[in-house]
């Protein structure tokens, strides 16, 4: 028996906030110990595309090879609202961590690199964490 578009999109977005959720402890996990290897001026693709990927999963939530019906239930009103709210939490904690390094900075010089390196990988994690949390939540699974 076909599945309904309805059940589909139930079972790809419990994937998705799961994906979401390791996806931002795997990012975390993969920046940690890779902070004091960036020496200017170098330019670290691996980080570029890896932010890239991250962004774009979070902005338009995939299902990209799903029918235009399935795509459209997949990203309900609730999901922009989760959305929205994660974009709005990785600002937050942006400018939260932008306040830290500033006054980090002035104890201890930071090399520019490193400290948007820092301010990226706590914007996007928190953002991608926020989203599946928020996706979990609503699909009665955390």
């Amino acid at each position: 028996m076909m599945n309904s578009i309805v059940d589909q999109a139930d079972r790809l977005a419990a994937k998705r906030a799961r994906t979401a959720t390791a996806l931002a402890i795997v990012f975390l996990g993969s920046q940690g110990g890779s902070f004091n290897a960036v020496k200017p001026p170098h330019l670290d693709w691996p980080f570029l595309l890896w932010v890239a990927l991250l962004l774009v999963i979070l902005m338009f939530g995939g299902g990209w090879f799903q029918g235009e019906a399935l795509r459209a239930a997949l990203n309900d009103e609730t999901t922009r609202a989760h959305r929205r709210c994660a974009m709005a939490g990785g600002f937050v904690v942006a400018l939260i961590c932008g306040l830290f390094i500033t006054v980090l900075n002035s104890f201890a010089p930071l090399e520019t690199g490193l400290a948007v390196r820092v301010l990226i990988t706590a914007s996007v994690s928190a953002a991608l964490l926020q989203f599946g949390k928020l996706e979990r939540r609503a699909l009665g699974d955390g």
